[in-house]
């Protein structure tokens, strides 16, 4: 706050205050009293009023300053009612009590949605896990009757399992640090089990799978990187050209493992590129592939920034796409403490 503008909010008072000290001057004028004792008078009401004036500034421009400082300065600024201590003066007293009203409000209102938000995520947990049981149930129908109508419901009833299963990881995606378990694994066993979900889909289009040099060992949560290995697995089949094929591999560094796993697919735009993370985009791609959904990409990279891994994408349009997960080493974890 500057003293410009606090005098002028007080520009009524000043007004007054000038009226008075002239009708003062006037009324000792007029019953002649001594010129020097009209000028004492002057000076004393004054001064008088200007100290009161300026320690009134001073006091507000300090309260108003560490206001506007502590607004700047917090992230959770619904606490801000709570950490400002009362000033001595009551306009400013009235603003903390009406700023702690207005916040714990709003902390209740949070508290609630936060509440409802946890409830309805429980739910789809646990509808996923029921639903699990039928799928499974209808598939082993599918196995024990085989014909060219059940095989074809059993890849309908497939696609059903993936996407139930991306309903899973989308409602743990807020917490999932809970189920984590990073334990010791290889990259090659992550793609393994990949594989193992989406060889049929993988055998339909004629795809073929390239390992090179995959017996790296990482630290890694098993069932959340293999959801994102099977995500880009995905992708490559549905934006697939003829002969496709999706090359696995890696490369050790001293403190992180890149690994890198390449299509020959139809590729992606440089106007999509840096969107292809974004909830809900599908772009060019998206557009001539009616089932694409734009969460399978935005999932994987919510879990990877949770387990510390960098994922990216580069493309060349009608030449394929390069995803590059890259992992901490077990070493440089343990010196981060985690």
């Amino acid at each position: 706050m500057k003293l410009s503008e606090y005098l002028l909010d007080r520009i009524f008072s000043l007004i007054c205050m000038l009226v008075a000290a002239l009708v003062l001057l006037a009324l000792l004028w007029l019953i002649e009293t001594p010129a020097v004792f009209i000028l004492f008078a002057e000076v004393i009401l004054l001064a008088a009023y200007s100290t009161a004036l300026l320690y009134d500034f001073f006091r507000k421009q300090s309260f108003y300053n560490l206001l506007q400082k502590m607004t700047e300065q917090m992230d959770i600024k619904t606490l801000l009612g709570e950490l400002m201590v009362p000033p001595h003066f009551l306009e400013g007293q009235i603003l903390v009590d009406v700023l702690r009203c207005c916040n714990k409000y709003q902390n209740d209102q949070l508290a609630c949605a936060e509440q409802e938000n946890r409830e309805y995520r429980e739910y789809l947990d646990s509808w996923v896990h029921e639903i699990k049981t039928p799928i499974t149930s209808a598939r082993l129908i599918v196995e024990n009757e085989k014909n060219p109508t059940t095989l074809r419901i059993d890849d309908e009833l497939r696609k059903i399992d993936a996407y139930v299963e991306q309903v899973l990881y989308y409602t743990r995606s807020t917490d999932v640090e809970k189920d984590f378990k990073v334990e010791k694994t290889t990259l090659q066993a992550l793609v393994y089990a990949a594989l193992k979900t989406y060889s049929k889909p993988l055998i339909q289009v004629g795809g073929k799978p390239v390992l090179k040099e995959l017996d790296i060992p990482v630290a890694a949560d098993s069932k959340s990187c293999t959801f994102v290995i099977g995500q880009i697995l995905s992708n490559a089949i549905k934006y697939r050209k003829d002969n496709l094929q999706v090359e696995f591999s890696a490369r050790a560094e001293k403190n992180t493992v890149s690994f890198f796993i390449s299509d020959n697919g139809i590729g992606i735009s440089a106007a999509d590129l840096p969107r292809v993370f974004d909830k809900g985009f599908t772009g060019e791609n998206g557009r001539r592939y009616s089932k694409s959904t734009g969460i399978g990409l935005y999932l994987s990279q919510r879990l990877c920034r949770k387990m510390n891994i960098s994922l990216s994408i580069s493309s060349v349009p009608g030449q394929g796409t390069t995803v590059t997960m890259v992992f901490p080493t077990e070493s440089y974890l343990q010196a981060a403490g985690l």
